[in-house]
């Protein structure tokens, strides 16, 4: 066999094998058994979603040993009032989890309606948040209240359970059925005020 037959020969079984390897087209559609199924929608985030955007929502942080925890807001992407919502319903996501953040809201609640009236947010949500009492209660209503008066416009929140108006406590404990503004929860955000050094003590003769 001369040099150019041995390279042709060569090149056929080359492609042989390569035919012989490949994977052969369908001639008709057939189901994929479910082992080699794949998922090319991608997984959805467990809890809370992504901290990213320009929205606000406030869990409770992760206190100091002998200090009281605080509210504290994480970024979410939201453009309505319902999206937000929404989002804090969610409660933390797996890494907010993880620096020991969490959220006071039942796990269940869900948000029927979120609607503006002139500088009032009316939230209409189920019946789990009457499942609090206490300062666990005043910590999800301060949620609720401090991540809506991240909108735009809102002033103040009206907190409706099955579209029933109720009573709800401030955070001194007072009950009140007017809708509730950031400042019925005084303390429960960190202080944007820097803290001021000791006055001195007057020494004789000063």
């Amino acid at each position: 066999m001369n040099r150019r037959a041995f390279l042709i020969f060569g090149m056929c079984a080359a492609l042989s094998a390569m035919s012989a390897c490949g994977i052969s087209d369908d001639t008709k559609p057939r189901d994929i058994p479910e082992p080699e199924q794949q998922d090319l929608g991608g997984a959805a985030t467990p809890g809370g979603g992504v901290a990213t955007g320009e929205g606000r929502i406030y869990l409770i942080g992760p206190a100091a040993t002998g200090q009281t925890p605080l509210l504290q807001p994480v970024a979410r992407t939201a453009e309505t009032a319902s999206e937000l919502l929404n989002s804090l319903l969610s409660g933390p996501n797996d890494a907010e989890v993880g620096q020991q953040f969490r959220t006071a809201i039942p796990t269940g609640t869900r948000l029927h309606a979120a609607t503006v009236q002139a500088a009032t947010l009316r939230v209409d949500m189920t019946e789990q948040l009457l499942q609090l009492s206490g300062s666990d209660l005043v910590d999800a209503l301060a949620q609720i209240v401090f991540t809506s008066s991240e909108l735009d416009g809102v002033q103040q929140v009206k907190v409706l359970v099955n579209g029933a108006e109720q009573q709800w406590p401030t955070g001194n404990g007072t009950l009140q059925s007017a809708p509730l503004t950031v400042y019925d929860f005084p303390g429960r955000v960190p202080s944007a005020q820097p803290a001021y050094p000791a006055v001195p003590t007057p020494t004789d003769g000063g």
